[in-house]
């Protein structure tokens, strides 16, 4: 139930940050919707653990590597939107 509540809502503010990106267009917006994907795919992963279709060790290697993704892509896109479009 958690999980299905916690992909749901992935998948709510991924849909919310792709709009936002159609209209923006740039990259921190784009980075932002791959975080959020990288989120909603966790989602994934939890889901296809409890199947039986990935094991602990899988599990834990895609979820902590999901997680570096999310920090690179948000720190990403403030670090862009600091500095590189301030220079425009």
């Amino acid at each position: 139930m958690v999980l299905t509540l916690g992909a749901l809502g992935s998948v709510a503010v991924l849909v919310l940050a792709l709009a936002a990106l159609r209209r923006r267009r740039s990259l921190p917006y784009l980075l932002v919707a791959l975080a959020i994907a990288a989120l909603a795919t966790r989602a994934v992963v939890g889901a296809l653990t409890m199947g039986g279709y990935l094991g602990s060790t899988t599990h834990h290697l895609v979820e902590h590597g999901l997680d570096v993704a999310v920090v690179a892509l948000v720190v990403g896109a403030v670090y862009y939107a600091r500095t590189v479009e301030n220079q425009l």
